[in-house]
Order: C-alpha cells, then structure tokens, then sequence
C-alpha cells in the first residue's frame, strides 16, 4: 500500500509540473463559467421549461458537458505511459521494488484524481447559484459522483491507449477516438427495431446514465457499466507493459 501512494503522489505531481496541467485546468474553468452563466440566464427566462433544473442541464444536459470530457481525459491520461515509454523511464519504474498492478493503478489514481479536481473546481458555481435561488444538492451530488465514475472509465481507456504508444500525440488521438465511439453508441438506439437489442445499446450509451445521475437518480446498472469497463481496460494495461515488446 505505501508503495501504491508513493507512485500515486508521483503521478500527481508529475501532473501538475507539467504545464499543459495548467492549461488544461483554465481552459476547462473557463469553458464551464461561461457555460454555467448561461445556463443561469436561461433558467432564470420564464418562458424557460419549470422542469428544467441547473443538475440536468450542467451535467449532460448540453453539447459543452460531454465535449469537456471528450478534451480533458485524453489530455490528462496521453502522458501516463506514452512519456515514461519515450524517455525509456518505464524500464526503471518497472525494475523497481513494485508490481505491475500497483503501477497501473497509481497512474489510474493520479489520473482520476485530478479529472476530480477538474470538477470539483465548479463547486463555487453551484455556491453562487444556492445565493440566488432555493438549490436542491442531491442531483447536483449525484451529478458529480456520475461525471467522477463516468470519468473513472474513460481514463482508464485513456491509460491502456498511453500503454501501447510512446507518442503523446497518438495516445491521445487513440483515446478521443475511443471515447468518441462509445458516445456515439447511443444515436445507433433510433435505428434499431429489436427491443432487445435497444436495451443492450440503451445500457451501453452513456448519455442515458448521465442524465439519470443529474436527476438524482442512483442506479447500480450504470455503476457496474462503468467499473467493469474501468477493471477491464487496466486488466489489458497491465498485461501490455507486462509484455516486453509492447513496452519498449
């Protein structure tokens, strides 16, 4: 477990030397302010839906929400490996007293935990909002904890695609792409006539789970969708860099 939180802290602060921590980090605060301050002057128009809430419409109500996860995961997780890899690091941090799992899952934890800062950096939004006007927290926590798990899955994908590469640039192409494809599961639900291959691709679209989340729905459905795929994808880490020929 030490071990685990050595490499783990390693990951953080190697995160946030690095200027594009920084970069990202504003441009994500900025895109989300503009974001929130329209939303507030659209909720606040009386012609506005009364069915409307700030939760639904911040956490996957817009185009803005899942673009935000599109650019910020693969930017966050394209250095895990794919740097370690070009400055031939790897072979040391893989030599050392630690295994492999506790090194994939302290890149993981790094990761995910600054993906949770990222968010949790728009709680002063919500402050000001509660000023204005009455605010019921539970979606908006539960809209948090749905982008936190939800984020969890997509870093996870976004390691294995850093695992195979020692390009940035590639790892992060090959996990927008990725990522980009499992979004798009859910326009497919339209053009299927089978109902029971409409559940399948309903349960897979991650549209569907965030928006159950910000109306402060708990479903264990969209919990277990997301950890497995998250276990599944450090399981395949793992056993990449394990491989000698893929981790050179």
């Amino acid at each position: 477990m030490s071990h685990l939180i050595a490499l783990t802290a390693r990951e953080l602060k190697s995160f946030w030397y690095s200027p594009i921590a920084y970069v990202v980090g504003a441009l994500f605060l900025l895109l989300q302010g503009v974001v929130f301050h329209l939303l507030l002057l659209a909720l606040s128009d009386p012609r506005s839906d009364p069915s409307a809430t700030m939760a639904r419409a911040f956490f996957g109500g817009t185009f803005y929400y899942w673009f935000a996860c599109l650019i910020t995961t693969p930017l966050i997780t394209m250095r895990t490996f794919s740097e370690e890899k070009r400055t031939g690091t790897i072979e040391t941090l893989l030599t050392a007293p630690v295994t492999d799992a506790q090194v994939v899952l302290s890149k993981f934890l790094g990761a995910w935990i600054n993906y949770g800062a990222l968010w949790l950096s728009t709680l002063p939004f919500f402050l000001i909002f509660r000023m204005l006007t009455p605010l019921d927290w539970g979606p908006v926590f539960t809209g948090w904890l749905g982008t936190w798990l939800l984020g969890g899955m997509l870093i996870a994908l976004g390691i294995l695609a850093s695992s195979i590469t020692r390009n940035q640039v590639i790892a992060a192409v090959l996990s927008f792409v990725t990522i980009l494809l499992l979004f798009s599961i859910g326009i497919l639900e339209g053009f299927i006539r089978d109902p029971e291959t409409a559940k399948i691709v309903e349960y897979l679209s991650l549209i569907e789970h965030t928006a159950d989340f910000a109306k402060g729905l708990l479903d264990t459905r969209p919990v277990v969708y997301y950890l497995s795929v998250t276990a599944i994808s450090l399981f395949f880490t793992g056993r990449v860099i394990a491989n000698p020929r893929w981790r050179s």
